[in-house]
């Protein structure tokens, strides 16, 4: 092997060691830069949601603080009540874009209604953020003690106090039989009418001393009359109906419903009327 073939062979070995050790550092100098563009694409995205939830947070926090005092100030002057709100779903945000809330929770555990305490519950679908526009459906629970029911009830007669009991009200009053006042008291129990409830009694007992009077005709009376119709269209909203009645000793429970309801001032405050009692 001559000297120039020596020298030929070692140029190309020379020359395969150079292109070997330069291409790595190649390759990964192309690696480290789809590196930091996925880190940068990732940091990006992060900043991204983290603005959306940054900002569904502040607008969920403004929308039900704008809800709740909306609701205050539009409350009945009977009605004294701190309203919380809850807007249910996990992105109001987008909600607020389409004009209308998905649905919307009002709540009070210290509610004042004519001066005696009182909880309620008020579930609206529908909420337009238009306040002049109806709300689509509105179910609602109102718990009202002894207090509050007797200042809903106006009995017949001579509008006896009602007591709570077990499913049923108890309430005492007189009647007239031959010149004498017979005293009774009635369990009877209430159900719900549209604007009307329906108090029909199911036991009864004389309370005063008449001797040997028979007032069995007044017992048959009490226990076979129809049930007694109590409007009470003049304390709900127009467009409010009872739904359901709950009566336990603490408190009755009101289920109310309403379609196509304004959650403005006006709709809350403008009650229904009641027929004259001749």
């Amino acid at each position: 092997m001559t000297l120039s073939e020596t020298d030929g062979w070692e140029a190309l070995r020379m020359q395969a060691a150079q292109n070997q050790g330069s291409e790595p550092p190649r390759k990964r100098k192309r690696a480290r830069g789809w590196i930091v563009t996925l880190v940068i694409l990732l940091i990006a995205a992060a900043l991204v949601i983290g603005g959306l939830f940054l900002a569904e947070n502040v607008t969920k926090g403004i929308a039900t603080d704008a809800i709740a005092v909306a609701v205050e100030t539009s409350l009945p002057a009977s009605v004294d009540a701190d309203v919380d709100v809850d807007i249910a779903g996990d992105w109001v945000l987008f909600q607020i874009f389409t004009g209308k809330l998905d649905k919307v929770t009002l709540s009070s555990d210290d509610a004042m209604v004519d001066g005696s305490p009182a909880d309620f519950q008020l579930v609206a679908t529908g909420v337009p953020l238009d306040l002049k526009q109806p709300v689509g459906n509105i179910a609602a629970t109102v718990s009202l003690g002894p207090g509050s029911i007797n200042e809903l009830l106006t009995l017949p007669g001579n509008d006896p106090e009602v007591a709570l009991g077990e499913d049923t009200v108890s309430y005492a009053d007189s009647a007239s039989v031959l010149g004498f006042t017979v005293g009774y008291l009635v369990n009877a129990t209430l159900t719900p009418a549209g604007t009307d409830i329906l108090a029909a009694p199911v036991a009864a007992n004389i309370t005063t001393d008449v001797g040997s009077l028979d007032v069995s005709a007044v017992i048959e009376r009490l226990l076979g009359a129809q049930p007694v119709p109590i409007c009470v269209a003049d304390r709900l909203p127009i467009g409010v109906t009872i739904a359901g009645i709950d009566v336990q000793p603490d408190a009755a429970t009101l289920t109310l419903t309403a379609d196509d309801f304004t959650l403005n001032g006006e709709s809350l405050r403008t009650r229904g009327t009641c027929p004259e009692v001749g």
